[in-house]
Formats: C-alpha cells, structure tokens, sequence
C-alpha cells in the first residue's frame, strides 16, 4: 500500500533541493529553485515556439504573426519569472509567513509548474499541427489560453508573496 504523494512531496521530487520552505532562511532558495525551474520549462516551450515559426515561414502559414505574438508572450513570462523581485528585494524579510501561508505559495507554485508544463504540450501540439491550418488555429488559441492562465497565477502569486 502506498500513500498519496502530497503537493510539496511532488515539487520535491520534480525539483532538487527544493525544501518546502520548511527553514524560514530557506525561503529565498526555495523561491530561487521554484522559479528556475517554471522559467526552465517555460524556455524550452519558447523553442518549441521558435521551430514553429521557422516550419510556419517554410509552408507559408497564415498564423505566423500568432505563433509570433505566443513567442514574445512566452518570453515576457520566462524575463518575469527569472527577474523577479523575489529574494533580491528582500520582501521575504519583511513578510512574516505562517503555516497556512507556506500552504498557499506552494499551492501557487504548484499550480505555477503544472500549468508551465501544460504550456510546453501545448507548444509541442502547436507544432505538431503547422501543416494542418484549422488545427493550427486551435492551436494557438489552446496555447494563448494556457499563457493567459498562466500570467494570472503567477500575478496572483507575486501580489501575495508581497502581502497584496
């Protein structure tokens, strides 16, 4: 009989090192190792997106300045994630987080990492389907809606890490 894997048992598996922000003066790694990794996978959908381009210029495709639109979006997203003001700004030494708090921001970062991997499936699918115009088209709106999502959770975690 084995027992259910809890969300930060999940998280440190996925990510080593990660410590579950169970050492208050392991916050900032934490934070630092939860970031890298979304803005790593992030990054490899964002050449997942760039493949497209380049197969979308070579058969002439008509969603070329969506896939492109997608890219920067991607992009943006990976510069957020990386440059963040966390653990440089010190917010962390200001915000006193209690249990029910860790709770929440690794619900946050959970969610940040599941959908970052939803995103990269969806930049595979998208170009998967460069040749096939109408599924291209579902495409790029899957993916625009997981980016969209994405941005949510992510603006919703920073607002709360600061005490928003």
């Amino acid at each position: 009989m084995g027992k259910e894997t809890s969300i930060v048992e999940k998280i440190e598996l996925l990510i080593p090192g990660f410590h579950g922000y169970k050492k208050k003066e392991l916050l900032r790694e934490d934070d630092r190792l939860i970031r890298g990794k979304v803005a790593e996978i992030l990054g490899q959908a964002k050449r997942e997106m760039e493949r497209a381009l380049q197969r979308c210029a070579m058969v002439n495709c008509q969603q070329l300045m969506a896939i492109e639109s997608l890219r920067k979006k991607l992009m943006m997203l990976e510069s957020r994630i990386l440059h963040a003001e966390a653990g440089y700004r010190g917010y962390f030494d200001r915000i006193k987080f209690r249990e029910d708090e860790l709770k929440k921001l690794i619900e946050y970062d959970a969610q940040m990492i599941g959908l970052a991997e939803e995103i990269l499936n969806e930049a595979k699918a998208l170009n998967g389907q460069i040749a096939n115009p109408q599924a291209l088209g579902m495409a790029v709106l899957n993916l625009e809606d997981k980016l969209t999502n994405f941005e949510d959770v992510l603006s919703k975690r920073m607002s709360f890490v600061v005490g928003e």
